[in-house]
């Protein structure tokens, strides 16, 4: 495959802190009419996303879900989720967990309401014209603070709920921004036939869940605390998460092989331990509570450790690239990246070959080693930048910290590098299995817009380890070409040509 390739100017990132007031009560929730009783069901709601515009390219879109509210003829119930942000452009191929409400009447819901606020859009400017509003160069990476806080209203919904069961929340993301000439804005207003928010039933048609199940939280990632089978974890940018082990959990060996190695692959606690960094995969289940599908440390200590998506290659040598975070966690004591924020940029230097570790790839238990030889060897145990990409999300641990000055980003030493899961949503060519082929990746990546890619899935058993999981299509043979997009949670594993084929391997697909 013969693919053009461009680096990017960045422009420096202001990020504005959004201050949150949030509902009291059991498990977040408020009841403000006639709540005396007679709730006869539990009702979860989960955040996904899709639908972008043609330009700009945007790498990251957060927002706050300040509340969850629905009414019936006797009630009005209110749910709190927390008050971290969520990605939407995570949330094209992955699901966000809200909470739940308990004690819902079994009479029609006849509206829904939603309050949200958006904190950050970070996007490539690839309009072809330099914006004014923000101020956006021709080919730019740019951030903003949309300033937008409002609720949206769903009057349509019409829906009892006689039993425990969910919604889903889904956010079309293009009939949320609008490019009118030189000014790009954001408005979450339902209109009616451009709607910004609607709802769904769960679980999705072809969901590839089994009964009782009403959706899959992928990849929720941060510090470890188990209480028997149940583990926590806590991430510094997405609040906790809590989910049970069952007979069926798959558990991962962490990208070093050094942690729960196949010979510990029993139970919860002789793979996870307290204060380890952990990736986990949770069903949630009709009744609002989460079992652990898959679970996988990361990292043996809470440590100093930073992701983000791989926005510029330094080309005059191969120790440094830079990043938009887009996670983070701090570690236990005398952390150097207290300053760091989720959304900015970061210069990352390689450091130098006697400390340097050779470069991981975090598979999850997906296959990719056994597949094609050399295939992870585009990754793994390299230690220079010919082996980064632009889309690639990496995990990096800081051994040294700048500040940001000005409009001088900051910088980290870096001795670790672990390729991660990039995720985005494209179209697909034709359908296939277990291979099919994109067309027309973010601009962002880098590619001239024609170019063809190949996507590697793993079928098997839903929910058995090292299958892909699929989402709205059973597998590939289901997908529709062009249009609705196709949205991915994969690794990207490029070579130095870039000729790779396949290049991405799904842990995830999804088309709407």
């Amino acid at each position: 495959m013969n693919r053009c390739k461009a680096l990017f100017f960045l422009p420096a990132l202001l990020l504005a802190a959004l201050t949150l007031s949030s509902c009291s009560g059991p498990k977040g929730v408020v009841c403000t009419v006639n709540c005396g009783g007679g709730g006869h069901a539990n009702l979860s709601f989960t955040l996904v996303a899709d639908t972008l515009p043609a330009h700009p390219s945007i790498l990251s879109f957060k927002v706050v879900i300040l509340g969850v509210t629905v009414t019936s003829s006797t009630a009005t119930l209110t749910l709190t989720p927390p008050s971290s942000p969520f990605d939407l452009m995570q949330l094209q191929s992955d699901s966000a967990f809200l909470g739940t409400l308990t004690n819902v009447p079994s009479e029609t819901i006849s509206s829904l309401s939603i309050a949200l606020s958006a904190q950050q859009l970070t996007f490539l400017n690839d309009t072809g014209v330099a914006l004014t509003s923000p101020v956006c160069a021709i080919n730019a990476i740019c951030s903003f603070n949309p300033g937008t806080i409002t609720s949206v209203l769903i009057n349509n919904l019409s829906q009892v709920f006689s039993a425990n069961t969910g919604l889903g929340l889904d956010f079309n993301i293009a009939n949320a921004i609008t490019l009118t000439g030189t000014t790009l804005t954001v408005n979450f207003n339902n209109s009616g036939t451009t709607n910004v928010l609607t709802s769904f039933l769960l679980p999705r048609t072809n969901s590839n869940l089994a009964a009782g199940q009403l959706d899959l939280i992928e990849d929720f990632t941060g510090v470890v605390s188990l209480n028997g089978q149940n583990a926590t974890i806590t991430s510094l940018s997405h609040g906790t998460l809590t989910a049970a082990a069952t007979s069926s959990t798959n558990f991962d060996t962490d990208p070093s092989g050094a942690l729960c190695p196949i010979t510990t692959k029993q139970s919860l606690a002789t793979c996870v331990s307290n204060n380890q960094v952990a990736s986990m995969d949770a069903v949630l289940n009709s009744d609002g509570t989460l079992s652990i599908r898959e679970i996988e440390p990361l990292i043996a200590t809470q440590q100093d450790t930073v992701q983000g998506i791989v926005t510029s290659i330094n080309s005059a040598n191969q120790t440094q690239f830079t990043i938009l975070t887009t996670d983070k966690l701090n570690a236990a004591t005398g952390t150097l990246i207290g300053p760091l924020n989720v959304g900015d940029f970061l210069t990352v230097n390689l450091a130098n070959a006697g400390t340097l570790k050779p470069f991981f790839v975090d598979t999850k238990g997906l296959p990719v080693g056994s597949f094609a030889a050399g295939t992870l060897g585009n990754f793994q145990n390299q230690t220079s930048t010919s082996a980064i990409h632009l889309g690639q999300s990496v995990l990096i641990h800081v051994t040294a910290f700048t500040a940001a000055s000005g409009t001088t980003f900051a910088s980290v030493v870096a001795d670790t590098v672990t390729l991660r899961w990039s995720r985005f949503a494209t179209a697909a060519q034709a359908a296939s299995s277990p291979t099919f082929t994109l067309v027309g990746l973010p601009s962002y990546f880098g590619f001239a817009q024609g170019s063809l890619f190949g996507v590697q899935t793993f079928t098997g058993t839903p929910g058995a380890d090292g299958v892909t999981n699929f989402d709205g299509v059973t597998d590939g043979t289901g997908l529709k070409a062009s249009t609705p997009p196709v949205a991915l949670r994969a690794l990207f594993l490029e070579n130095t040509t870039n000729t790779a084929n396949p290049v991405f391997f799904a842990a995830k697909v999804r088309q709407h």
